[in-house]
C-alpha cells in the first residue's frame, strides 16, 4: 500500500473518529435553572441510534463511509459547565463498502489491533443557546486518535424531549494541521480536511457528583 494511500486512510479514520467526538461533545443537559440542586446531568448514548459518517473529497474520486459508536457516557455540572466522561468509537468498525480498502485502513492505517478505540473526552461547555427546542452548543475536549491526544472544540445543535437528548453536528477535521501527511500526489488530490456528520441520541438522568 502506497504512503499516499495510507495517509488518505489515516485522514479518513481521523475524520470518522472526530465525528464521534463531535456527537459526544454536543450532548449537553438542560440549563442550570432546571437542574435538581446539587446534581449533575448524565448522558448515556445509544449506539444503535447514533450515526457517524465521513466524507473525503478528492480527485478523481470521493470516499464516503461510516464508523460505529461503541459506548458513550458523559456528565455535566450545570453550575460550572464542567464535563467529564468518554465517548468511544470502535476503530475496527470503519467501512466504505470496499473490503480490501477497509481492511487496509483497519490493519495498516488505524492499526485497530493495537489501538482498538477512538476516544473523545469532553471537558467544558464554552457556550450554548436557550435550552428550548433546537439550541446551539459548543464544547471543548480532547480526542485520542491512534494513541495521540488532540484538543478540539466542536459546535452542534441539541434538542431535549423529556429524558431523551438528540444531538446533531457537522464539521471538518483538519488532518494536515493535525500532523497527518497530505496524500495528494501528482494527479491524485484531496482536500486538507475530512467532512464529518454525526447524529446521536442519549438518555438524560440526574446523578450525584
Amino acid at each position: 500500500m502506497s504512503l499516499e494511500r495510507k495517509s488518505a486512510w489515516r485522514v479518513i479514520l481521523a475524520a470518522a473518529l472526530l465525528m464521534v467526538t463531535c456527537g459526544l461533545a454536543h450532548a449537553e443537559p438542560p440549563a442550570a435553572e432546571t437542574a435538581p440542586a446539587g446534581k449533575w446531568a448524565q448522558l448515556v448514548f445509544d449506539p444503535a441510534a447514533t450515526t457517524i459518517s465521513y466524507r473525503l473529497v478528492g480527485w478523481p474520486h470521493i470516499t464516503e463511509g461510516t464508523f460505529k459508536l461503541k459506548s458513550g457516557k458523559i456528565r455535566l455540572d450545570p453550575a460550572s459547565a464542567r464535563m467529564d466522561g468518554e465517548i468511544v468509537v470502535d476503530a475496527a468498525s470503519g467501512t466504505s463498502g470496499h473490503g480490501i480498502r477497509d481492511a487496509r485502513m483497519r490493519n495498516d492505517i488505524l492499526e485497530a489491533g493495537k489501538y482498538p478505540e477512538i476516544i473523545f473526552a469532553p471537558q467544558q461547555v464554552v457556550s450554548h443557546g436557550a435550552p428550548r427546542g433546537d439550541f446551539p452548543i459548543a464544547v471543548r475536549g480532547v480526542m485520542t486518535l491512534h494513541g495521540a491526544p488532540h484538543p478540539i472544540a466542536i459546535d452542534g445543535d441539541i434538542r431535549q424531549d423529556g429524558d431523551t437528548v438528540v444531538i446533531h453536528c457537522a464539521f471538518a477535521v483538519p488532518f494536515v494541521a493535525w500532523g497527518l501527511e497530505d496524500p495528494s500526489v501528482l494527479f491524485f488530490t484531496v482536500k486538507k480536511a475530512v467532512e464529518i456528520t454525526v447524529s446521536a441520541s442519549a438518555r438524560l438522568t440526574w446523578v450525584s457528583p
